[in-house]
C-alpha cells in the first residue's frame, strides 16, 4: 500500500470511528501545500521527508482530538499552538527544561504539555524522518526512537482505538 492509501484508510477508520462514538471528535486543519511546507521548513532549518510531509499535504495535520498531530494549515504555516512551527518554538525555547535540539521538530503536542512526538530531521531512512520522544527534563535531551517513519507511529498509535 502506498503512504498515500495508507493516509486515505486512516482518514476513513477515523472517521468511522467518530461515527460510531459520539465522545470521538475529528478536526483536519484542510490540505496543506509545498508552500506552507517549505516556510517552516525555512523558518526552522529543516528539511521534512516522507509519510509526514505526505499526510500534511493531504489533511493539513488534525486528526483525533485527544491525539491531535501538530498541524501546517496551508493560509497560515508558521502560526501557534498546534502547529508545526509554534509547537516547535515553544519546546526550543520556553519550557524551563533542556531546549529541543534544533533538527527536532515537533509533530505532535499534547494538552499537558508532556513530552514531545518529533521528526528527527537529522536523519533520512528509506526516504523517512523517524519520529522519536523527546524528553526536555533530562540533562541530556534524552531521545528515544519511537517509529522508523510517521505513519508507523500513527497507525500503531490509532490501532488501540480501532481495535475497541
Amino acid at each position: 500500500m502506498t503512504p498515500a492509501e495508507r493516509i486515505d484508510t486512516l482518514i476513513a477508520r477515523l472517521h468511522a470511528l467518530a461515527q460510531r462514538d459520539e465522545d470521538i471528535d475529528i478536526s483536519w486543519a484542510g490540505p496543506g501545500t509545498e508552500q506552507a511546507l517549505t516556510a517552516v521548513e525555512q523558518a526552522l532549518g529543516v528539511r521534512i521527508a516522507g509519510s509526514f510531509r505526505d499526510f500534511i499535504l493531504r489533511t493539513g495535520g488534525g486528526g483525533l482530538d485527544l491525539f491531535p498531530i501538530s498541524a501546517i494549515p496551508a493560509d497560515a504555516p508558521l502560526g501557534g499552538y498546534h502547529t508545526v512551527y509554534g509547537d516547535t518554538l515553544y519546546w526550543r525555547h520556553d519550557t524551563g527544561g533542556t531546549p529541543l535540539p534544533q533538527h527536532l521538530v515537533v509533530i505532535q503536542r499534547d494538552l499537558d504539555d508532556n513530552e514531545p512526538f518529533c521528526l528527527d530531521t537529522s536523519r533520512v531512512v528509506n526516504g523517512e524522518n523517524p519520529v522519536v520522544l523527546f524528553y526536555p527534563g533530562s540533562r541530556s535531551g534524552h531521545v528515544d526512537r519511537i517509529a522508523p517513519a510517521f505513519l508507523d507511529f500513527y497507525e500503531a498509535y490509532l490501532a488501540p482505538h480501532f481495535e475497541q
